[in-house]
């Protein structure tokens, strides 16, 4: 029992000390925007749905011709909507888009895991 306790602990110091930044949290939606992209456009089924004032199809077309800009645009689109709560041992990025708020990081370990992007 001693030993589970001690793996327990050290397991929560871990998640505490590598919980990653707001900035991570950013960059990583940013990717992921990025990527779909390049793969097909932006799905406005998502369950996060990018607009980008309206200039949608500009942004794709910049996402194939220089993606690192686009990865930049996307990086400043999303930091004007997300929200980034710490629980301690992991924090949760959130976005309000069109009146709804959704989760859509789990930041944990040092690693920013997207949901609900496409």
């Amino acid at each position: 029992m001693k030993t589970f306790i001690t793996i327990l602990i050290i397991l929560a110091v871990i998640l505490f000390f590598t919980r990653p930044s707001t900035e991570k949290h950013k960059l990583a939606i940013a990717d992921e925007i990025v990527k779909s992209a390049q793969q097909g456009g932006l799905d406005s089924t998502a369950v996060v749905c990018w607009d980008f004032e309206g200039r949608n199809a500009e942004f794709v077309n910049q996402t194939k011709n220089n993606p690192e800009e686009a990865r930049k645009l996307a990086a400043e689109e999303v930091a004007k909507t997300l929200e980034v709560k710490n629980f301690y041992l992991c924090n949760v990025g959130t976005v309000t888009l069109n009146g709804k708020r959704q989760n859509v990081t789990l930041g944990a370990f040092g690693h920013v895991f997207c949901t609900g992007l496409k």
